[in-house]
């Protein structure tokens, strides 16, 4: 899969007329009418209905080692409830001491450090730039000493960052090398790099290829696997009825996320509610409330595992039916959306920085497109006093980012009066003020 294409001499005329009336921006009668949602159940209606039928089928013997030999035929997969289920089993395996350090990239989800912090490990944030998504080496090098166990990159927004030269250093220093790959699921034969020491793989709620819950880690250490499977057996299962009813509610959610019917959605969760996405919120959290250790140490349901075996089974198909609209987006918004220059893309999510995230996420919904913040990104902070500089960049990436709502049903004329009134907004937001 080939990297994004960025068209870096994008002139504004186009987005100047459609504000004017005269280019593509201009809304139709129909589109007053409709809401594109952030965020869609990344499921065909047929995996849907085979993944609610299998709910009813007993539970069998070998399921989970059946799904971890489709994902990784050389035996180095575990499945997971989560990928922070996985990560807690992870770092257990390890028995590393109280007050060891452990590196994360500064823009993450905010579980997966507190999850290091629970094992008594010192968390470091390793900075990034805001556009491209990726660390300087050298701030790496200036953050490895002889207490640091692990380095933790995190894929962002569906793209496959650049591993090789942190890698090296975190090996050199005698350090682990963790690929948090959450996002950034390309179909099965993508499994991170193969020296990585752990690549982690979410099937959550909101992610590509979803199977509602359910991660897969390729773990090459033969000794933590044992240890992470055999710790993972003394768990209780994920109960049978929590899976059908993600079933159940996501399908209601994705009804209810069709843009004539969202639209009516918002209008009354905003004008009579909390809002919708203070609703969104709460309904997809995949792991509510302050007990997390305790409700991310289970296994997965016979369900659930049967779900990411069907996911798996699709090969490529949910990376392909992004892969075209996705490019054609960031074509009509230009340089400067972050990781836009990655590689390899999946299009999970597609920020851009806006120097006003409000007036820009205003805008957007006035012209029919739910955009919104990343609530459930974190900024990871130094836990001890350091010489290292702040995360200046991830803190930037977050207080600006607003996330659009990039469907891969949406309509060509759709993606581009998206582009259009976002690259017009931005240009607004330039402009000097008197």
């Amino acid at each position: 899969m080939g990297p994004a294409v960025i068209g870096d001499d994008r002139t504004l005329a186009r987005a100047a007329a459609g504000r004017s009336g005269g280019g593509r921006q201009t809304e139709a009668p129909e589109e007053r009418m409709r809401m594109w949602a952030n965020k869609r159940m990344d499921m065909p209606l047929s995996i849907w209905i085979r993944a609610l039928v299998s709910c009813s089928q007993p539970s069998s013997n070998g399921g989970a080692a059946a799904l971890e030999r489709a994902w990784e035929p050389d035996g180095s997969g575990v499945a997971g409830l989560s990928v922070r289920s996985l990560f807690d089993l992870w770092l257990h395996a390890q028995g590393w001491k109280a007050g060891d350090r452990i590196v994360f990239s500064a823009f993450t989800v905010a579980d997966m450090p507190l999850i290091a912090r629970a094992h008594g490990l010192c968390v470091v944030a390793l900075d990034i730039d805001p556009v491209t998504c990726e660390p300087d080496p050298g701030d790496l090098a200036s953050l490895l000493d002889e207490r640091t166990r692990a380095v933790v990159y995190t894929h962002l927004f569906g793209a496959v960052g650049r591993t090789e030269e942190l890698r090296r250093l975190a090996h050199d220093a005698g350090a682990l090398f963790v690929e948090d790959c959450a996002e950034a699921y390309h179909g099965p034969h993508w499994r991170g790099h193969p020296d990585s020491d752990l690549a982690l793989f979410s099937f959550g709620p909101i992610k590509t290829a979803t199977a509602l819950g359910g991660g897969l880690a390729r773990v090459p250490d033969a000794r933590v696997r044992a240890d992470m499977r055999a710790r993972a057996a003394t768990f209780p299962h994920q109960k049978r009825l929590d899976h059908v009813w993600r079933l159940v509610k996501f399908g209601a959610l994705n009804t209810l996320a069709s843009p004539v019917v969202f639209h009516l959605v918002v209008g009354l969760l905003d004008s009579f509610g909390p809002g919708y996405d203070t609703v969104f919120q709460r309904l997809t959290k995949s792991f509510p409330g302050s007990e997390l250790l305790d409700r991310i140490r289970r296994q997965p349901s016979a369900p659930l595992v049967r779900t990411m075996r069907l996911r798996l089974a699709e090969g490529d198909a949910p990376i392909h039916r992004r892969t075209a609209p996705g490019r054609r987006l960031l074509d009509q918004l230009g340089a400067g959306v972050p990781a836009a220059g990655a590689s390899s893309h999946a299009y999970w999510l597609v920020p851009v920085l806006a120097p006003d995230p409000q007036s820009m996420i205003d805008r957007l919904v006035a012209e029919g497109f739910h955009a919104t913040r990343g609530r459930s990104f974190a900024v990871v902070e130094h836990d001890e006093p350091t010489d290292a500089p702040p995360p200046i960049g991830a803190r930037r990436l977050l207080e600006q980012a607003v996330f659009l709502p990039f469907d891969p049903e949406m309509p060509t004329h759709a993606l581009d009066r998206l582009g259009d009134i976002v690259t017009a907004e931005l240009e607004r937001q330039s402009q000097p003020t008197s």
